[in-house]
């Protein structure tokens, strides 16, 4: 990559960091300081007045992740009620121990550097975007777009979009055969949001069917089992911590295909806003694998369109499916627009190659 290029990459870069970075005073500024209406808190620790920034927290999921970050040993899983719920909202370690190392183990600071993590967080999206949009010959400007579509993560500093930009650094990486970089970014991923997983095993099927299949090959192809390995290591340390795995209160987020989207529809408090969510979804499932079939983006976002058939309707029914659905929205997204590139490009030729003919 030339100076010219580094520089818009740069100038692409700021402009995502700039945007988060808004969203996030906005939300801090406008947020009431009293708890969501007809219910307190569901973090004890935030049963109280509070500031702007914690009042930011306790609206969403932001207060678990700021829970443990404030009790990196988990040693006080009664914060959140039980030892069940605890374990739900530990799974995901990365952001709340980043808030613990930033706030140097001060309670008072955790909500601030999660501010601070939510506007870095769209910056690392926004710079993994403008990269694989360069790679697919489409303007690095569009990048920023990933801010807004996670603008919930932003303005509830949570950590949707940091996950989204160590997974899009582990393909971007896998691709570029840095294999050590991609696995360690890919297992950061998952211990971010273990969603990501589901990309991880979509990158391994690309590989297993777009590759020759060789020793080498095969034996690359384990590498990605270390996201796994990684995952199943922290829930077993969440287990002997905390005497129980972090899935007894998943029941509500996951079923059978299609039950949760059939239960949101008929029985949610806004079926527009499930059906709107579940058609740009499709649609953008469709068009992915319209225009860019063999693109590694097409197989995450077909993997993450089979994942949302699962979901369940306390999912569809609040902000919790576009956080859930990131990758799909996104990369599904840079994978329609590398798709039509390339075959505008194609069909320039083919014209260009035809008038030379005649």
């Amino acid at each position: 990559m030339g100076p010219a290029p580094r520089r818009q990459l740069a100038a692409v870069v700021l402009a995502g960091l700039v945007l988060s970075t808004t969203l996030v005073a906005a939300s801090a500024l406008t947020q009431s300081s009293q708890c969501c209406p007809d219910q307190h808190p569901y973090v004890s620790l935030y049963n109280r007045s509070l500031s702007h920034v914690e009042s930011v927290l306790v609206h969403g999921d932001g207060q678990a992740f700021a829970a443990v970050a404030q009790d990196p040993s988990l040693a006080r899983p009664a914060v959140i009620g039980s030892p069940t719920g605890y374990a739900y909202r530990a799974q995901r370690p990365l952001w709340s121990y980043l808030a613990w190392a930033g706030s140097f183990g001060q309670p008072q600071l955790v909500p601030w550097v999660m501010a601070a993590l939510a506007a870095l967080s769209g910056a690392a999206a926004t710079w993994v975007m403008a990269l694989l949009l360069l790679r697919r010959r489409v303007s690095p400007w569009w990048a920023p777009l990933v801010v807004l579509v996670g603008v919930r993560a932003v303005m509830g500093f949570t950590p949707e979009l940091l996950a989204f930009a160590l997974f899009g650094a582990g393909v971007l990486c896998w691709r570029s055969r840095r294999d050590g970089w991609a696995v360690a970014a890919l297992c950061l991923a998952a211990l971010t949001r273990e969603s990501m997983l589901v990309g991880v095993a979509a990158l391994a099927c690309w590989e297993l069917a777009c590759h020759p299949r060789t020793r080498a090959s095969i034996r690359r192809l384990g590498e990605l089992g270390w996201p796994f390995a990684a995952y199943a290591l922290w829930v077993g340390f969440i287990d002997v911590r905390l005497g129980t795995l972090p899935y007894g209160t998943s029941a509500a987020r996951l079923g059978l295909p299609g039950a949760g989207l059939a239960s949101a529809l008929a029985h949610g408090p806004d079926p527009t806003s499930v059906l709107a969510g579940a058609t740009t979804a499709a649609l953008v499932t469709v068009g992915a694998v319209t225009f860019a079939r063999r693109d590694v983006l097409t197989w995450v976002t077909v993997g993450f369109a089979g994942f949302a058939t699962l979901l369940g309707s306390v999912v569809w029914t609040t902000d919790g499916l576009v956080r859930t659905l990131l990758p799909l929205y996104a990369l599904g997204g840079v994978a329609i627009a590398g798709g039509w590139v390339t075959q505008l490009a194609r069909r320039r030729h083919e014209v260009g190659g035809a008038a030379l003919i005649d």
